[in-house]
């Protein structure tokens, strides 16, 4: 998320995307492509609300690209927010029925 944050920010002070704007965007795309690599890893584990940490990164990136989008109106762009904005209602969707079910079962705010 750092660099989509920062990204979002640097283009909002600075009023336009430049060589430096460019190199957060793209960090932020790689990051979000090694968030996309442990998900395997994540849904072999029980769910936990720290789960809910995920979300954020994919909302930073995804506004990223909107940001990106509406400075360069590439075409490419506009589809990578629109995948990352599908890719983030899903992800929130799933986190809210898992957090219910954990709701339901009592295993959320257990004493240790």
């Amino acid at each position: 998320a750092p660099p989509a944050v920062g990204f979002i920010s640097y283009v909002k002070l600075t009023h336009g995307i430049d060589s430096f704007a460019r190199i957060l965007y793209y960090l932020a795309l790689f990051f979000t492509l090694f968030l996309f690599t442990q998900i395997p890893r994540l849904l072999k584990v029980p769910f936990f609300l720290s789960w809910w940490a995920y979300s954020f990164p994919m909302a930073a990136i995804t506004i990223a690209s909107w940001v990106m989008y509406e400075n360069t109106q590439l075409p490419a762009t506009k589809v990578l927010a629109l995948l990352f904005l599908t890719m983030l209602s899903c992800i929130v969707a799933y986190l809210l029925v898992k957090t219910v079910i954990a709701l339901k079962n009592e295993q959320v705010c257990l004493p240790d």
